[in-house]
């Protein structure tokens, strides 16, 4: 799995609609934390920028007795290396006074090095939660608090301008206790394209398809058989997010909750049907074949014109200039959400949200939770999402195409939000433990043509068991 890769080119968890925090990659990729000072002065926002987030007040903000909030994490939210500031942090330090400490860690080292803190009562106050892995088994292991205290879920006002991200942090609920405050939601997958290859090619425009409402898993899988061809070294997709991705789009997660439990759903039908189609995408010789390829990702294929699509996150898009450009030139470059499932009842779509755990013994909760309302109340002001999609344009060279698009997904995702509570199962998802067994089960059929009948015989036991030990903790411990 690549989340490592993923945070290193992390920037900003920014997105047209929310304005999130800007941030710099604390992970090389390599499992080592960027210590070091930064090279380049962050880029602050103009006076005019400025001007325009004065009128975006947070109800009831007032200067914080205790102006720092301490964040541990593989990246920075402050803005490092030329990268924007984005309006929640301008608005956390000018309303309330605050700064955010970062505290860096490795990816690998994060949850030791939480632990270490904890147990030296130098606990740090927010810790990511968009890796979907600290809840619930890492409450239960009493890393993590509810917010409840500190951050009012029931207040509609400061949730109504954010779609999506209530009903995430609700699904993050245990005996009544919010244990993540999920505060923007976006696609955690999408598919990226090269418009040349589809015009070349003589396909349908997925954005056009989507446009007519006949972006499915029919018309995906037309196009890839229109277009690939071992011969000429052309497949239809790369990437290490499809499958899950695609799971979702049956609207049943593999490991789901319900009434604050953890849910079973590895031998339910929808997930059955999902892996039964990736696994005839793999039969028929479509995906780019990984073991031949050492098992490493090929953007610079999409470029090229020798692979379809990669789908990804849209971060690709904006968290590294280079890894950009191998999407092809400025104007060749679209994405669309992940096709939908025509035997779902509504258009799901797998979600990422920004969002954060309140740690443990934190020093400083009222000021996590300040930072909280700034960057829902950035997510609900125009001038905000104006400040954001200037960003995109002249920072990370989007069209107006791309950011019509990426609104477009935004909104489908927000009305039918889709995650899955494999990584909060026991272990790491990237290391050891069940987590990681169920992820790299569901993956078989599409990595390495495994009928899904008998993978998941080899795992549902395994993901039941773990499933029965967490609820009975949750009913016990909390």
């Amino acid at each position: 799995m690549k989340t490592k890769k993923l945070l290193a080119f992390m920037s900003a968890l920014a997105f047209i609609g929310t304005a999130a925090t800007g941030c710099s990659s604390g992970d090389t990729g390599s499992g080592e934390a960027q210590t070091t000072t930064a090279s380049t002065a962050p880029k602050e926002l103009n006076e005019e920028d400025k001007a325009a987030l004065e009128n975006v007040v947070v109800e009831d903000a007032e200067t914080l007795e205790n102006p720092t909030v301490r964040w541990l994490a593989t990246y920075d939210i402050n803005p490092a290396d030329g990268k924007p500031k984005m309006p929640a942090l301008e608005m956390f330090e000018t309303q309330y006074g605050g700064k955010i400490e970062y505290i860096p860690c490795t990816y690998n080292e994060r949850y030791d090095r939480l632990a270490t803190m904890l147990v030296g009562g130098d606990a740090p106050d927010m810790f990511p939660a968009q890796e979907f892995d600290t809840f619930p088994s890492r409450v239960l292991e009493g890393k993590f608090q509810a917010w409840d205290d500190y951050l009012d879920f029931n207040d509609e006002a400061l949730w109504a301008g954010v779609p999506g991200a209530k009903a995430l942090s609700d699904m993050h609920v245990l005996k009544g206790k919010h244990y993540v405050a999920a505060v923007g939601t976006y696609s955690s997958c999408v598919m990226v394209y090269n418009k040349n290859t589809i015009e070349e090619n003589g396909l349908d425009d997925p954005a056009e398809l989507l446009a007519e409402d006949n972006w499915t898993w029919d018309t995906f899988k037309k196009m890839c058989e229109d277009y690939c061809s071992r011969e000429e070294d052309k497949f239809a997709y790369d990437s290490w997010y499809f499958e899950r991705a695609l799971l979702l789009t049956t609207g049943v997660a593999p490991v789901g909750m319900k009434d604050g439990k953890l849910v079973n759903n590895l031998a339910s039908a929808e997930i059955e049907r999902a892996e039964n189609f990736m696994y005839d995408l793999k039969a028929n010789d479509l995906p780019l074949p990984k073991a031949e390829f050492d098992w490493t990702e090929h953007a610079e294929r999409i470029g090229e014109g020798k692979t379809l699509f990669l789908p990804i996150g849209t971060w690709a898009l904006w968290g590294d200039p280079q890894y950009a450009e191998k999407f092809g030139k400025p104007g060749e470059i679209m994405f669309v959400p992940m096709p939908k499932d025509p035997d779902a009842d509504a258009y799901y779509l797998p979600s990422s949200m920004d969002a954060y755990s309140l740690c443990k013994g934190a020093q400083n909760p009222e000021g996590a939770a300040a930072y909280m309302k700034c960057i829902l109340t950035a997510g609900n002001s125009d001038e905000s999402k104006a400040i954001t999609e200037k960003q995109y344009r002249e920072d990370y060279g989007w069209t107006d195409e791309m950011l019509e698009m990426n609104k477009t997904v935004d909104d489908l995702t927000a009305e039918h939000p889709m995650i899955s509570f494999v990584g909060g199962l026991s272990g790491d998802i990237n290391g050891a433990g069940v987590a990681h067994d169920i992820d790299d089960a569901l993956k078989q059929a599409s990595f390495n043509g495994t009928d899904w009948a008998s993978t998941r015989e080899a795992v549902n036991l395994l993901a039941q068991t773990d499933i029965d030990e967490l609820n009975a903790r949750i009913d016990n411990e909390l």
